[in-house]
Parts: structure tokens; C-alpha cells; sequence
């Protein structure tokens, strides 16, 4: 089986210069194959994955550019380096603008070769950790869990001994709870902070896409594989895998992901050898993965091992102590120096919050948006918490000649232009203010001729 270390492709057709190299990388803890001349490396590099390649520019046969194009074409994230004779520096710098990384003068130094091979790791890691942050929007920016209540306090008070231990921790709890968010604590709380963490959404891809996000491929695996590709278990390697909706996997795949848990090994799609991974895995769901364990929806023996360690969320509207710090929370998220009167506050205390933390905070971004002034009144709260229909009350009598769809279009139209004038002009965020896509945004746009 192959251990999960950094990897290395030294392609070299100097004998005595690939063993040299071999034997250095490998000192340092590095996994490392060699490559005789271009065409050897070509082969290695269709079939397996490499956090890094060494080759020497001339070479018989296929030179240094065909393995840094073959390089970046099977694996973008591969890092290049360029190993160069001082009459080829050109070469050397025309390879930069290609996409390697650097290059090495030959004859080298011991010391400088494993500066730059760090640093290069290093730079790979990094642009890894900021691909991986990108993908989390759905995480706070800052992090914060705001708890006020007893329960919630209680949760996170268990939540250092939580993150401590080695075992699966099953999240569960309604939508829009901050089941994302005490994942993320977790990780940021354990031993593995260090490494990566890794968070994906069962629920929002389909059952191929999510076994090849997970697992990764090689190239050919499938139509439309076109290089190889690391999955989220190797990328989260000494880190944590986050997988949100569990409950929405097929059992084909839980299947596969019960065998990585007992095992630590996965193959990628399309390939032949065992990788062997260190990962903990949090899971979370809002559904009930008991009874579905039970009614053969869902694996049970998958259940009792992602559900070693169990964490309950309980609805907002079981803690509603927390409601006014959430508020307060949001507002200063948003850099708003504002409060709530008295009655707009019992209002928003009193509401069911079918929606959770989630709708707390979208209801938030509309009150800011429609209302002036420092204080926020009641008449600033939105309908659908009021209970009144916006522009009249809907209990009143309807007069002989009412029209609907006047009242509505003007509502619509005082929105949308609200919106535009607090984005700035801003179509694009003026859209996500009301929660619509910017495709949508721009036809009502278009409806009532807002220019």
C-alpha cells in the first residue's frame, strides 16, 4: 500500500544526477520516483499523481518543456521545477512564463535544493488552503458561534474534548442550525488544526461527481476525465473531512466510505494501487440517520461508525435567548451601528423560525435594507414576521375596482430599486440583497424599464 507523503517525480537522464537527487529528496521524507529520460517521465505522469516534478531541461527525446506541459496537463496543481545548465538560462526563464515554478543552476547545492523544494511545497499548500476556503461560503467569515443560551453553552463547553479525540463526530439538527460552524470549531480546536479542512456538500452533487470529488481520479477514468485529479480524502490527508448531508449519499457510495473508515485506504477512479489516508471524519445531517439506518436507507453499520461521538443542535426557536446576541451579531457584521426598539425586538423573539439561525440572518439583510435611522421599529420588521400584508392590511375590505397586480408591481418595483440604491448601483449585489440570481434580478429589472 502507498503511504500518503508528498510526492516527488525526479526526471533526470543522468544517472549519477537522478540518484543523487533520489537519495537527498528522500532523506528528507519525501516519496519519490525517478525517470530515466522525457519519455519515461511522460509514462509516470499519465499514471499517477505528483505534488511536484524535477526535470532537467535537455534531454533526448522529450526536453523539459514536454514534461512541464505534460505536468501541468494531467495535474494543474503540480509544481515544476526546472533543473538547468548555466548556458541554458534562457530556457530556464522561458520555462517560467510557461508555468514552472523555478530552476535549479546546475551543478547544485544540497542546501539550496531543499530550500527551493520546500518552499514550492509550501506555495502549493497554501494556494490549496485558499481554493479550499473559497468553497466554504457557507461558513461565518469570522467564525463565530454566538451562544447566550444554556444548551448551546453546554454544547460548546463539551466541544475541547470533542475536538481532542481521534473519533467521528455525527452533527445533527434542522437546517440553518450552525451545523457547518461547530464542524469548522471542532477542527480549529484539535490536534489537526495544522492541516487541511475540507468540507463538502453531499446534497449538491450527483452520485459520480461526489465519488470523484471524493476519491479522485486518473485521467481516462471516465468520459470528460481529462487529467488526473487529487480527491477531498488525499487533499484532507493529517486534517478533517467535512461531509454536510450525509444523509443524501447513495448506499453504493457509503459503501465506499465504510471501507475507507475501517481500512484508511481508497483507490481513485481508474486506478490500481491503495492510498493510505489519516483522516477524521465529521459528518452532519437533519435527518434522523437512526431510523433511516433502520429502514435500510442508510447504512448501519456506516451509522454507528460516523456517529461515534454525537452532537445535537437544538432549533433557535428552542433557545431563544440566543435571538438578541444573533441580532446584534449580524449587525456588526454588516458594520451597522444600529438597535432594535422594544416591540420590533418582541417580534422577532416571538417568531417561529422555521429557518433557523439562517433565516434570522437573511430577515437581518432586509431590515437593513428597508429601514432608516438608527433605531429599527416595528414597522421596519418584514411581513412574513408581522404577519401583515406589505402596502395595506389584508383583512381590510377590498372596494368595488381593486386591482392586485398594480399593488404587487408596485411593491416589486420599490424593492428593487431600494435594493440597487443600497448595493450602490451594484447589480450584482443588489440581486444576493433579495435573495434572487442575477439572472432573475436583471428581467424584473428589464420588466419595469429600471435603468
Amino acid at each position: 500500500m502507498a503511504e500518503h507523503r508528498e510526492k516527488i517525480l525526479v526526471v533526470e537522464d543522468e544517472q549519477h544526477m537522478r540518484e543523487i537527487l533520489n537519495m537527498l529528496l528522500e532523506t528528507e521524507g519525501y516519496q519519490i520516483q525517478t525517470a530515466k529520460d522525457g519519455s519515461h517521465g511522460v509514462e509516470l505522469l499519465e499514471k499517477e499523481i505528483f505534488n511536484l516534478v524535477i526535470t532537467d531541461i535537455k534531454m533526448p527525446g522529450v526536453d523539459g518543456f514536454g514534461i512541464l506541459e505534460k505536468a501541468l496537463q494531467t495535474s494543474p496543481e503540480t509544481v515544476v521545477i526546472m533543473m538547468t545548465a548555466f548556458g541554458t538560462m534562457e530556457s530556464a526563464l522561458e520555462a517560467m512564463k510557461l508555468g514552472a515554478y523555478d530552476y535549479i543552476h546546475k551543478p547544485f547545492k544540497i542546501d539550496e535544493i531543499r530550500l527551493i523544494v520546500k518552499k514550492a511545497l509550501e506555495k502549493q499548500k497554501m494556494q490549496r488552503q485558499l481554493s479550499l476556503l473559497r468553497q466554504r461560503t457557507a461558513l461565518e467569515p469570522d467564525g463565530n458561534i454566538v451562544a447566550r443560551s444554556p444548551r448551546m453553552k453546554e454544547i460548546l463547553a463539551r466541544l475541547p474534548r470533542v475536538a481532542e479525540s481521534r473519533a467521528n463526530v455525527l452533527i445533527t439538527g434542522e437546517s440553518g442550525t450552525g451545523k457547518d460552524l461547530i464542524a469548522n470549531a471542532i477542527h480549529a480546536l484539535s490536534p489537526r488544526k495544522e492541516a487541511d479542512f475540507v468540507a463538502i456538500n453531499c446534497a449538491n452533487l450527483p452520485e459520480g461527481l461526489l465519488e470523484s470529488e471524493l476519491f479522485g481520479y486518473m485521467k481516462g477514468a471516465f468520459t470528460g476525465a481529462a487529467q488526473n485529479k487529487q480527491g477531498y480524502f488525499e487533499v484532507a490527508d493529517k486534517g478533517t473531512l467535512f461531509l454536510d448531508e450525509v444523509a443524501e449519499m447513495s448506499v453504493q457510495l457509503q459503501s465506499k466510505l465504510l471501507r475507507v473508515i475501517e481500512t484508511g485506504t481508497f483507490r481513485r477512479l481508474g486506478s490500481t494501487t491503495d492510498i493510505t489516508v489519516d483522516v477524521r471524519i465529521l459528518s452532519a445531517t437533519n435527518k434522523d440517520l437512526r431510523e433511516a439506518a433502520l429502514n435500510g436507507s442508510f447504512r448501519e453499520d456506516l451509522f454507528y461508525r460516523l456517529n461515534a461521538i454525537p452532537v445535537h443542535l437544538p432549533p433557535l426557536r428552542e433557545r431563544k435567548e440566543d435571538i438578541p446576541a444573533l441580532i446584534e451579531h449580524f449587525l456588526k457584521k454588516r458594520n451597522k451601528d444600529k438597535r432594535l426598539d422594544k416591540k420590533a425586538l418582541e417580534m422577532l423573539m416571538n417568531h417561529a423560525w422555521r429557518g433557523n439561525i439562517r433565516e434570522l440572518e437573511n430577515v437581518v439583510e432586509r431590515i437593513l435594507l428597508f429601514s432608516d435611522g438608527q433605531l429599527i421599529r416595528a414597522e421596519d420588521i418584514p411581513a412574513e414576521i408581522t404577519g401583515e400584508c406589505p402596502g395595506g392590511n389584508a383583512t381590510a375590505s377590498l372596494g368595488e375596482g381593486f386591482e392586485l397586480e398594480p399593488l404587487l408591481e408596485k411593491i416589486e418595483k420599490d424593492y428593487l430599486l431600494k435594493a440597487l440604491a443600497q448595493a450602490g448601483g451594484k447589480k450584482i449585489e443588489a440581486a444576493k440583497l433579495l435573495g434572487l440570481s442575477f439572472r432573475s434580478f436583471r428581467h424584473r429589472l428589464a420588466k419595469y424599464d429600471i435603468k
